[in-house]
C-alpha cells in the first residue's frame, strides 16, 4: 500500500475509534448525472441516501428500509440483502494499471466485461472499500427491492459488481459516467437524529415501498 494511502487509513481508524468515534462517513456522488449523498454509520450499520426526491434510510442490521412518504409520513418495509447473483451474466473485472486522482483519492483503472463484451470502465480505490462497504450493501438492497433492470447484460450491472474490487470513484464510460464519486469525508458529524430510524412510520410491503418517488432515483 502506498505511504499516502497508509497514512489515510490510520487517520480514518483514528477518527472512527478515537475522540470522534461517532463520526460518520459522507460520500457525495453523481448517478447518471444526478447528485446523490450517502452518509454511513458503521457503528449502527446504517446508511442514509439522499437525492432530489427525498431520503432513504437503510438499516442493514435491523433489515429495514425507511423512505419519505409523499404525505410526510415515513414508510418502512422489511428488506434483507439476499446474497448471490446466480442469474447474472458472468461479469469479470480486469485491472489495466494506475488511474487518475479522483475526489482526492488515488484510483486504479479496471475494465468490466460481460463474457467477451466490454461493459464499463472503472476507476476503483481499494483501501477505502472496507470503510465504505456498508454503502455498497445499502445500494444492493435498494437494487433488489426495485428488481432486475431490463436490457442487455451491460445495461443491468449491479452496483455490487462495480464495487467488487474497490470503491468506484468512477464507473461507466469515461466520457459518460454512470456513477462518479465527487467527494469523500471520513469525519462527517451527523446532525442530531439524522441517522435515527423514524419513531413513527407506516409499515408497508416492498411492492408498496418501491412505488415511493425517492426510490425511482436510486
Amino acid at each position: 500500500m502506498p505511504l499516502r494511502a497508509a497514512l489515510l487509513v490510520l487517520a480514518c481508524v483514528a477518527a472512527l475509534q478515537g475522540g470522534t468515534a461517532r463520526a460518520a462517513m459522507l460520500i457525495e456522488a453523481s448517478e447518471e448525472g444526478r447528485p446523490v449523498r450517502l452518509v454511513i454509520d458503521r457503528v449502527q450499520d446504517r446508511v442514509l441516501l439522499t437525492n432530489g426526491s427525498g431520503r432513504a434510510l437503510v438499516d442493514l442490521r435491523g433489515g429495514m428500509v425507511f423512505v419519505d412518504g409523499p404525505d410526510g409520513i415515513p414508510r418502512g418495509a422489511h428488506a434483507w440483502l439476499r446474497p448471490g447473483h446466480d442469474e447474472l451474466p458472468p461479469y469479470r473485472v480486469e485491472p489495466f494499471g494506475p488511474g487518475p486522482i479522483l475526489a482526492g483519492q488515488l484510483s486504479h483503472y479496471f475494465v468490466l466485461f460481460a463474457g467477451e463484451q466490454v461493459c464499463a470502465e472503472l476507476m476503483l480505490n481499494g483501501w477505502m472499500h472496507p470503510f465504505l462497504e456498508p454503502a455498497a450493501r445499502a445500494l444492493a438492497v435498494l437494487e433488489q427491492i426495485k428488481g432486475a433492470r431490463g436490457g442487455d447484460a451491460c445495461a443491468a450491472i449491479p452496483f455490487a459488481t462495480y464495487a467488487a474490487a474497490g470503491w468506484p470513484l468512477m464507473a461507466g464510460k469515461i466520457d459518460h459516467p454512470t456513477f462518479a464519486t465527487t467527494a469523500v469525508r471520513f469525519d462527517y458529524q451527523p446532525a442530531p437524529g439524522e441517522l435515527e430510524a423514524p419513531g413513527r412510520f407506516e409499515e408497508v410491503s416492498l411492492g408498496e415501498l418501491v412505488k415511493m418517488p425517492v426510490l425511482e432515483r436510486f
